[in-house]
């Protein structure tokens, strides 16, 4: 096409009458891909923390044992606390090699857990 062959007329009367701008649709499938997989993750999230509850509570005797059993055996545990948030929701678990203890307090990776606030506990 030549500048000669341009004619704005035809121009303005294909954008009114012709050409329909999808507007926003056409950038909804970027939006919706990424935007669908954050509310997947956040779905997810918030299940697991739903489905989170306490076992049975155990005895300050057996908890003792199997932190002995799994410092010995070198073996990861798993530790639920007795702390719920003020909606009842309980933390999550936590897990790994019991790196070490002084006095009432192990050591799991870089976290610190009161043997008092520890609710069950096992062997992983």
């Amino acid at each position: 096409m030549t500048n000669s062959d341009y004619d704005p007329n035809l121009v303005n009367q294909f954008l009114k009458h012709d050409y329909h701008d999808r507007g926003m649709m056409k950038w909804q499938g970027f939006f919706l891909s990424d935007h669908t997989a954050n509310i997947n993750k956040t779905s997810r999230e918030q299940e697991e923390v739903n489905r989170r509850h306490h076992g049975p509570a155990m005895e300050q005797d057996d908890i003792a044992e199997i932190i002995n059993q799994a410092i010995v055996k070198s073996k990861h545990v798993q530790i639920e606390l007795g702390e719920q948030t003020i909606d009842g929701i309980v933390q999550k678990p936590i897990s790994g090699l019991i790196q070490g203890w002084i006095d009432q307090q192990i050591f799991i990776g870089d976290q610190s857990v009161m043997i008092e606030d520890i609710w069950a506990i096992k062997v992983i």
